[in-house]
């Protein structure tokens, strides 16, 4: 016995989109980080504090007095030019700098890390703001290197200590620039602020001529450069805030952060020069807080990279996903397409008796093509007397046949309802040392009048369930498929109940009464197009008078096969009263309608009739369409239209097509 579970509806699998990493979350994992370093620190910071009172040259100085970046004397040097110290100061002097090694490697550890994470994230991405953020960084590292005397005892470096303090700002106006670029890249100030985009894109000139400056002056001019060098320094902060201010108020990501951390090395740079030139006294942290506040600004930056990486990668997903949905919707209306046009010829030209099988046989082509399937099948009872198992591939029909007779009571109360569902089916015990296989299987109720009913069965080996979207797509197949059967199956049911008109071989006005009625309902439940048009020939009862009513039934013929030729299985054609047409329209919202009508015009009004005696008889047709309004409340009101647009057509002149204006027309979401 197979065991069938019902899974519910179809679930909903969209790609769930990485969530973005907030401002907040990275202002606290940088203030973390910021607070690790300051705690690393603290050995040094606590020994100079401690110190404080004794003398200045017994400290390794981070950096000089007279300006904001000359390059430091290591301890030895210190000693030797100062003269005899006592051996306290001496032991006070070597723990300081053990104290400095350990933060300066400390900070440049970090800066390293920094260069290598910003170095793959550029080789990742390939975006310049990477490359800006490796300049950035490298120039912060070269810039404490120098600054703390550092850089020149590196093997293959030693040639830079002759520039000496003009070296140090050198590299002091590179930073100056980079700060900058960055800052710039960052806020986007080409879109934003294109003002202060001006500024700011010519403003690394400067920096740059006086890095020159400093490297091509052997004459001795260190304290006008130094000046320039602070105030370029302290005009390229000024712009990253402004920079990165407009960025914040244009509610970009993580401009917060970034703004409190310019805010931050500005200040601790402030400190630094008015300490450099004399205006406070202090030592500990004020000499080392602006090389921490530039490595956690560098940090912070990293982590606003990190950021973008996320935002890019969500742009990517979205792109991709957008891509995606569009190639499978492109795909879906291209086999729906297909599907109806096959189906409606497959329909119009097979013999009766074959209809069904031929229709439900398309349905199982198109639906194995748009859902993922290991097999599928259509099984109808009580249709037209008869019942019917179609199964892809042909093999599984033993298996079809088992889960049916199991379940076939499941599965009638599935069909009546009209819901498609998925069921999770325990197939039968396997051979001895083989594994259960799990399958799902999706019922698609097919729309039949009772008592029949049928359903399309999609089977999928394995967990994975079918989506919301794929059961909606073979539920629309299915009943365009059994709506197109149904109408080829009535259409044999009338030419045997002779509900044929006799003379035009098209439904007489009973059957399309209720045809309308019919399509009405299904229209207004589904919310789809629906389009009536009235017809009929023009100077019939002078035709009738002139040449005999055999030539004005030979009219009449001539047009019903018109009508005929023109809809194929897409419409229905009736005859609606002794010399007017009725034309049902599904799916045909108001533009396509009259482009229709005006081809079968055209058609028709060149037709000429022998009459016999040599005489011939040129046809002509007037023609009304009606669509279906949101506001209708029956199917009276559209023919009420329609029948006013054919009066409007015979005003005009006969041999036209008339509509009355397009207002509110009801085109549902499934309309062509």
């Amino acid at each position: 016995m197979i065991d069938v579970r019902a899974t519910g509806g179809g679930r909903d699998r969209r790609p769930m989109p990485a969530r973005p990493l907030r401002a907040r979350r990275v202002a606290v994992i940088a203030m973390i980080a910021w607070l690790a370093m300051l705690i690393l620190a603290l050995p040094a910071w606590a020994h100079v504090q401690a110190h404080s009172t004794l003398a200045h040259a017994a400290s390794p100085a981070m950096v000089s007095p007279e300006a904001i970046a000359v390059p430091a004397s290591t301890i030895p040097t210190v000693a030797a030019t100062q003269g005899p110290r006592s051996a306290a100061a001496v032991s006070v002097g070597a723990m300081r700098f053990a104290d400095g090694i350990i933060l300066s490697t400390t900070l440049y550890t970090a800066l390293v890390m920094l260069l290598l994470i910003g170095g793959g994230m550029y080789a990742a991405l390939r975006d310049r703001q990477y490359l800006h953020y490796l300049g950035y960084v490298g120039a912060v590292l070269l810039f404490l290197l120098a600054r703390n005397g550092h850089l020149q005892d590196m093997p293959g470096l030693q040639w830079f200590a002759a520039w000496g303090a003009l070296g140090v700002y050198a590299l002091a106006n590179v930073l100056t620039a980079s700060i900058v670029v960055v800052a710039r890249g960052f806020a986007n100030t080409s879109r934003v602020a294109p003002t202060l985009d001006r500024a700011i894109k010519l403003f690394p000139i400067g920096p740059g001529l006086l890095a020159l400056a400093c490297m091509l002056d052997r004459a001795g001019s260190a304290g006008l450069l130094s000046v320039a060098t602070a105030f370029a320094w302290f005009v390229a902060v000024g712009l990253a805030i402004a920079a990165t201010a407009v960025a914040w108020r244009q509610r970009q990501r993580l401009a917060l952060p970034m703004l409190l951390m310019w805010l931050f090395v500005l200040v601790a740079g402030t400190l630094h020069v008015m300490r450099g030139v004399g205006m406070i006294v202090g030592e500990g942290w004020v000499l080392v807080a602006d090389q921490v506040m530039f490595t956690a600004n560098a940090l912070v930056m990293g982590m606003v990279m990190t950021g973008h990486i996320i935002e890019f990668r969500l742009q990517r997903d979205r792109a991709s996903l957008a891509k995606e949905q569009a190639d499978a919707s492109l795909k879906l209306e291209r086999e729906r397409l297909k599907f109806i046009e096959a189906l409606h010829t497959t329909l119009r030209d097979a013999p009766s008796g074959d209809q069904e099988w031929l229709g439900f046989r398309r349905l199982l082509e198109v639906v194995r093509e748009l859902v993922p399937q290991s097999s599928s099948a259509v099984a109808v009872h009580a249709f037209q007397d008869n019942d019917l198992l179609l199964c892809e591939p042909n093999t599984t029909r033993d298996a079809y046949q088992q889960l049916l007779a199991a379940r076939s009571g499941a599965f009638k109360g599935i069909s009546r309802s009209q819901l498609p569902m998925q069921l999770r089916v325990d197939a039968p015990a396997p051979a001895e040392g083989e594994q259960a296989e799990l399958i799902q299987v999706a019922v698609i109720p097919l729309p039949m009048t009772a008592p029949a009913w049928g359903m399309l069965l999609v089977e999928r080996r394995g967990w994975q369930g079918f989506e919301r979207e794929e059961l909606n797509v073979a539920a629309e197949l299915a009943q365009k498929a059994t709506r197109a059967v149904e109408d080829a199956a009535n259409d044999r049911v009338l030419r045997i109940n002779a509900e044929f008109d006799a003379l035009t071989a098209v439904f007489n006005r009973r059957t399309m009464d209720n045809r309308l009625a019919a399509y009405f309902k299904e229209s207004q439940v589904h919310r789809t197009s629906l389009a009536i048009l009235f017809a009929d020939v023009d100077h019939l009862q002078e035709t009738n008078e002139v040449y005999g009513h055999a030539a004005g039934d030979q009219t009449l013929r001539t047009l019903a096969d018109a009508l005929k030729a023109h809809c194929g299985t897409a419409g229905v054609v009736g005859r609606y009263g002794s010399d007017k047409f009725v034309v049902i329209l599904p799916d045909f919202n108001p533009e396509q309608a009259r482009r229709w009508a005006e081809a079968m015009r055209e058609e028709v009004n060149g037709k000429l009739l022998d009459v016999g005696n040599g005489k011939s008889l040129r046809v002509s047709v007037s023609a009304g369409i009606a669509s279906r309004l949101a506001e209708d409340a029956d199917v009276h009101t559209i023919i009420d239209r329609a029948e006013k647009a054919l009066a409007a057509s015979k005003r005009s002149g006969r041999g036209t097509v008339q509509a009355p204006p397009i207002q509110g027309v009801a085109n549902g979401p499934r309309s062509r």
